[in-house]
């Protein structure tokens, strides 16, 4: 699965929308950068930088 090419989420800004074990994947290879979160509209989970990104007042 190629992160680019997945389905999005219009809910959530567009992220990706990922399987749990992918996203995991990801975080792992990013060296724990990278943190996993379920999408508040139920559409998998998806991952974030909370180093570079804010969600309203607060880290992802």
């Amino acid at each position: 699965m190629r992160y680019s090419s997945a389905a999005r989420c219009t809910a959530c800004e567009h992220r990706a929308i990922l399987e749990r074990r992918v996203a995991d994947r990801l975080v792992a290879e990013s060296g724990r950068i990278l943190v996993r979160y379920d999408c508040p509209a139920g559409y998998g989970v998806h991952v974030a930088n909370p180093n570079f990104e804010h969600r309203g007042s607060r880290v992802v």
